[in-house]
């Protein structure tokens, strides 16, 4: 007798892990963007004792925003919104799991990854903000150098190791996040943006079989 496929063990176990990805995602990113508003919060009371208080406020700040908006990504990924047409056949009924699917079903492994630590990352771009309201560096965050009162120093106040790791701290992430944002909207809206395709190219063909503004118009609104 011939010897069982490997790859018939081994794929069931890897779309398991997989979908338990996907189910705990969300979860995930509510508690990152919890834990990063409270942190947040109670580095506010730091703020007042920092060399540099008006750095510290920035940090302060974006704490709130980013974790804000770590939290609202958890909650996007576990929606809900392609629910489908209920049927009663025994067939549809045998598979509830499509009609019950949230984004992060959607996601593929490498966005799983990718969404988690674009998410988590604002931790290390963050924490260097907080060392920075004692460190005063100037390069990543110039506008608030000026607005710390220390415009008049074109070198600023810091080591240049300390730039460097501010400066370290935030370009990657920020362009890990950059690809965050464009993922969630993808599979957020990707089942009306086939309705609109779809929906604008009957409307193309309609009566004359050729372009109508109006009708495009009509059906996407």
């Amino acid at each position: 007798m011939a010897a069982p496929s490997t790859k018939t063990t081994t794929t069931p176990s890897h779309e398991a892990h997989a979908a338990y990805q996907r189910s705990k995602l969300p979860l995930h990113l509510l508690r990152h963007g919890s834990g990063l508003i409270g942190f947040g919060l109670l580095f506010g009371f730091l703020v007042p004792i920092t060399p540099y208080p008006r750095l510290g406020l920035t940090a302060h700040i974006q704490f709130a925003v980013e974790g804000t908006m770590v939290c609202a990504a958890g909650l996007i990924l576990g929606s809900k919104p392609f629910t489908s047409t209920p049927s009663s056949t025994p067939k549809a009924a045998g598979s509830a799991s499509t009609e019950a699917q949230t984004v992060a079903d959607r996601l593929k492994p490498w966005q799983i990854k990718l969404v988690y630590w674009g998410c988590a990352g604002i931790w290390v771009t963050l924490m260097s903000e907080v060392a920075n309201a004692w460190w005063g560096t100037r390069w990543v965050l110039p506008i608030a150098h000026h607005a710390a009162g220390l415009a008049g120093n074109s070198t600023g106040p810091a080591a240049v190791w300390m730039e460097r790791v501010v400066e370290a701290a935030h370009y990657p992430f920020a362009i890990l996040l950059a690809t965050v944002v464009s993922v969630l909207p993808l599979h957020a809206f990707q089942e009306r943006w086939r309705e609109w395709w779809l929906e604008a190219q009957f409307a193309m063909r309609y009566t004359t079989g050729r372009p109508n503004a109006n009708n495009i118009c009509e059906l996407i609104l």
